[in-house]
Order: C-alpha cells, then structure tokens, then sequence
C-alpha cells in the first residue's frame, strides 16, 4: 500500500471536506430517523402494556365469579387486549372438542393432556412474541446511536481541523465553532440512545413478568384439565369448573 504524503494527503483531505456536510447531515437524520422511531415504539408499547394489564385484571374477574364456560369464553372475547384471555382463546376449542384433547367437564380425552400441554406451549409462545415485538429495535438504538453519534463528531472535528490547516491560524476562535459542530452529533446520538436504554429495560422487565404470569396461569388451565378428567359426569349444576 502506497503511503499518502505531500500533495496526495492535502488532496484527499480536500475532497473529505467536500463531504464534511454531506456525512454531518446524513448522521444527524439517521439520528433523527432512529429518535422517531424509538419513541413511537415506546408509546406502543405502553400503550399496549397499559391495556394487556387492565384487560387481564377484568378477565380474571370473570373468571373467578363466572362457572359457566360460555361466559369465560365470552369475556375471552371481549377483553382481547389480556395475554391471559387470548391463551385462554387459544385452548378453548381443544377443550371443547373430545377428538383434540381433554374437556374442561370431563370425557374420555381427559387424561390425555399432552395436546393442552402443547397448545399451551404454542401460544404461550405467540404471546411473549406479540409482546416483545419492536424491543430489538430499542436494543439497537440504545447501543449504536452513541457510536453513530461518535462518528458525525470525528468526522466534524476532522473537518474542522483541516479548515486550520488551510487557514492562518489556530486560536479559539477559529477552533471553537468547528469543534461544537461536530459535538453536536454525540449529543444528538446520547439523546436517541437514552430514552431507548431506559425503555427497553422496562418493557423488558415488564416481559419477564408476563412470561411468569402466562407460566402460572398455563399451568392452572393444566390443573383444571386434571381435576376435570377425574370427574365421572358433570357438577349437579351442570357448569364447568373453574378455578377460584
């Protein structure tokens, strides 16, 4: 590799200088672009949170005063936003039907819960993934933004230290402008990171506890199921059990 020196670096370094703005705005919009887009997300998401928690709190509600099924699987549709109501959805019609899997009031395919157990598994899965959707984005934004932003203020002070070289002198004055042009990119890079760190670290917390909600909650289906299978006919009422 050939070493620049002489006329060859000051050429190079002139036509760096051409694209000093060029790379300093495409820095600053993909900031902007990455800025945008994080808190869009985030309101999604607490919007979506917000309403996953009120809805699952109604569903739970009627669950423990409700015995018929009908009525369960009603308010399943109704409150659709809860994670718990649509696995509740999910299973419901593998409950219902003797060929697919165990029944809520009991039958032949009760003891049979390894299809329940897989269903479960399925949407368990399906609801983390609806969850979690837009947080790898804020991963990316909470640790490449600083770098990007790094990298316009480089580029920047690059920029202005070969407009030194060009000129006649060196104070502050001529420093000054230069250098706080190009830290404008750090700062714009520290304010599309932080809000994305902070967020994800919350709804990534939030995700954990749901992930153990629908655990707990999976497994009380399973447990019905259970009680459910050891049960010759139906309650004298002729309702379904459900846990209270």
């Amino acid at each position: 590799m050939v070493a620049l020196t002489g006329h060859g670096l000051q050429d190079l370094l002139a036509i760096l200088a051409h694209f000093g703005t060029i790379v300093q705005l495409v820095v600053l919009a993909t900031l902007a672009l990455a800025s945008v887009g994080s808190w869009a997300i985030i309101l999604h998401k607490v919007r979506l949170f917000r309403r996953a928690q009120r809805d699952s709190q109604r569903f739970l509600r009627a669950m423990q005063t409700g015995e018929d099924l009908a009525f369960v699987a009603a308010a399943a549709r109704r409150f659709a936003a809860s994670p718990l109501a649509r696995l509740f959805r999910a299973v419901h019609h593998q409950l219902e039907t003797p060929s697919r899997g165990p029944r809520l009031d009991g039958g032949p395919a009760a003891a049979d819960l390894d299809p329940l157990r897989q269903t479960l598994r399925q949407a368990q899965a399906e609801e983390l993934v609806r969850l979690e959707r837009g947080l790898p984005f804020l991963a990316t934004t909470a640790s490449a933004a600083p770098f990007v932003g790094l990298f316009g203020t480089v580029w920047g002070i690059m920029q202005a230290f070969h407009a030194i070289g060009k000129g006649s002198g060196a104070s502050l004055a001529v420093v000054g402008p230069g250098i706080s042009e190009a830290l404008i990119a750090t700062a714009a890079g520290l304010a599309a990171a932080i809000p994305a760190v902070v967020a994800y670290n919350h709804f990534l917390h939030r995700l954990r506890r749901w992930e153990g909600e629908l655990e707990h909650f999976a497994a009380e289906l399973v447990l019905l199921a259970e009680r459910a299978g050891q049960r010759a006919t139906l309650p004298a009422t002729g309702r379904s059990p459900l846990p209270r």
